[in-house]
């Protein structure tokens, strides 16, 4: 058991021990006193509170995971417009054919773009990841069809790759903004 789920147990014993006590005083109490009110308020109040801290539980338990997962996400998308950035730098560098701009140009604009609209949550987080990992597969294609180590033909599959990382991102932030059942 990991520190998250030892400090997620200890607030619940917390919480259920509060709601015992307050039950214990609601007990003591006659239904005729007006002592008796009040201590059932405060019993009702500290059953809302834990019924309230049940519900954020599987976040709680979640959100590391779903940290990391937004850590290699993001640094996917910036570590790929890095990539794209270089790959246009080299081919001035080389005085390569300028024509490679018009495969590297829109990788490097899709990169940067990715780098702000990736919204990581708690339920899609492992998706984003797959997302990720991807973009690092065309972004290799890119660069060994770029660099001429890889043939041309190969361009088929970098379109077919980003059509897949862009609709998946896509599907990403329209799922992000609804409520799930």
């Amino acid at each position: 058991m990991d520190s998250t789920e030892q400090k997620l147990d200890q607030q619940f014993a917390q919480l259920q021990h509060h709601v015992g006590a307050c039950h214990a005083e609601v007990l003591k109490c006659s239904t005729d006193d007006d002592q008796f009110e009040v201590e059932y308020e405060r019993l009702v109040e500290a059953a809302d509170e834990l019924v309230e801290f049940e519900k954020t539980i599987p976040e709680r338990i979640a959100e590391p995971k779903r940290k990391r997962s937004e850590r290699i996400v993001v640094w996917s998308w910036r570590g790929q417009a890095g990539v794209g950035a270089g790959l246009i730098a080299l081919t001035f560098a080389w005085d390569r054919s300028f024509g490679w701009l018009f495969l590297l140009v829109p990788h490097f604009v899709g990169t940067m773009a990715g780098c702000f609209h990736q919204k990581v949550d708690a339920d899609r987080h492992l998706h984003c990841r797959k997302v990720a990992v991807g973009l690092h597969v065309v972004a290799v294609l890119v660069a060994l069809v770029s660099l001429s180590l890889i043939s041309l033909w190969f361009l088929p599959a970098i379109i077919l790759g980003w059509m897949v990382v862009l609709g998946a991102s896509m599907e990403d932030s329209e799922t992000s903004g609804k409520a799930r059942p």
